[in-house]
């Protein structure tokens, strides 16, 4: 982007913890302006004193998209436009594919997906106008990889993957730039506050569960990933002038991309043969 850094806005959903929360707080500290919507506006009160007239906060549950809609009028009316659009809203959902109560497998898609959905297309207009943006939509490593109980996580994470490629295909002829930020395990709270597990689970699966709160017990407040160097280079890579589509972030998410990788063209070429004589024959 060629704006300076106090005429760049960003929209940051999901602002109360986590990577919203700590990209709020860089950003402000580098002087760019923000509007950070969360559910309970009370939690930056704090940093709207600090940041008077830097620094929106709207109510905003994204599974509500006249709520997302308001935030981006007020928004453009403030300070004109948008400039980054920052999808971080969401929470991991744990289970067992058999067993996950189907309404609470509805109610991971409709903030993670559908809620992301809804927001990229409240911004959209405004940087089809500007002819330019950023859209950074924040997956995960399990957007590429799935792991034992957390299927429909990652499900909700490779649909957001497909959304992203396409988008950026789509948006283009606007100057308008998408990139996929696929975090490893990072210090956030998401591994305790922000991930939920099934309220009823089958008890044939109960020795696959001890192994996964296993997992995320000693994982949760020791991860690996630092959360301000990630958003400083999310920051980075929306400033660039040819952003990556996808931004792995953190040695567990390099290594497990290679790791993926090998595995899909082992089966390839294992079955190479086979999945060729699929074609109508040529003659």
């Amino acid at each position: 982007m060629s704006r300076s850094t106090s005429e760049t806005v960003w929209f940051i959903t999901g602002s109360s913890t986590g990577f919203g929360l700590c990209l709020v707080e860089q950003l402000l500290a580098m002087g760019y302006k923000v509007c950070g919507t969360l559910r309970k506006p009370e939690l930056l009160e704090n940093l709207r004193g600090q940041y008077p007239d830097s620094l929106i906060t709207p109510q905003v549950d994204v599974t509500k998209p006249e709520q997302t809609r308001a935030a981006v009028e007020e928004t453009v009316a403030k300070w004109g436009r948008i400039d980054v659009l920052a999808n971080n809203a969401g929470y991991g959902q744990g289970g067992m594919i058999e067993d996950t109560p189907i309404e609470e497998v509805r109610a991971v898609f409709e903030t993670n997906v559908f809620g992301a959905l809804e927001t990229i297309r409240a911004v959209l207009p405004t940087m089809r106008n500007q002819h330019s943006g950023v859209i950074l939509n924040v997956s995960s490593i399990v957007g590429l990889v799935a792991y034992r109980g957390s299927g429909f996580y990652a499900a909700t994470k490779h649909a957001l993957e497909g959304m992203s490629e396409s988008l950026s295909i789509e948006v283009a002829p606007w100057g308008i730039k998408v990139i996929a930020v696929e975090p490893g395990p990072f210090r956030t709270d998401f591994a305790g506050r922000s991930y939920k597990w099934p309220s009823k689970r089958m008890p044939e699966y109960e020795a696959l569960y001890e192994v996964a709160f296993g997992i995320y017990e000693k994982m949760n407040g020791n991860q690996a990933g630092d959360p301000v160097r990630a958003v400083k280079l999310m920051i980075e890579a929306a400033e660039s002038p040819e952003p990556p589509l996808r931004l792995p972030m953190g040695q567990f998410a390099y290594e497990e991309i290679d790791l993926y990788i090998e595995a899909l063209n082992a089966d390839r070429e294992k079955w190479k043969d086979r999945l060729l004589a699929t074609d109508y024959p040529v003659h």
